[in-house]
């Protein structure tokens, strides 16, 4: 009887592979990002920033990313890290203060 393929995750200790320096990277980049957003909305929870300043917090992130865009300084990147950052001010934004 066939069985289905083992997912990486079903696989015993000894048979995994380690994850590439690229997944790792950019686990790092997902993880941190989760983190500072948490960290953000705690902020705003306990009334030490308002909304309002974190969101003038990101906007300021996102307006370095586009002086990078135009500059072309790792071009690609920044567009991909404002996009982000956008994403993240939007949420932020639509948290009650």
């Amino acid at each position: 009887m066939n069985q289905p393929p083992t997912t990486r995750h079903q696989q015993s200790p000894a048979t995994r592979t380690s994850p590439s320096e690229e997944t790792k990277h950019l686990a790092y980049g997902e993880a941190s990002l989760m983190l500072i957003e948490c960290l953000m909305l705690t902020l705003i929870e306990r009334r030490i920033l308002t909304a309002s300043e974190i969101v003038a917090a990101v906007e300021t992130a996102i307006a370095t990313k586009r002086q990078m865009v135009q500059e072309n300084k790792h071009a690609e990147i920044a567009a991909v890290a404002a996009g982000v950052l956008s994403t993240l001010a939007n949420s932020l934004a639509a948290c009650k203060e």
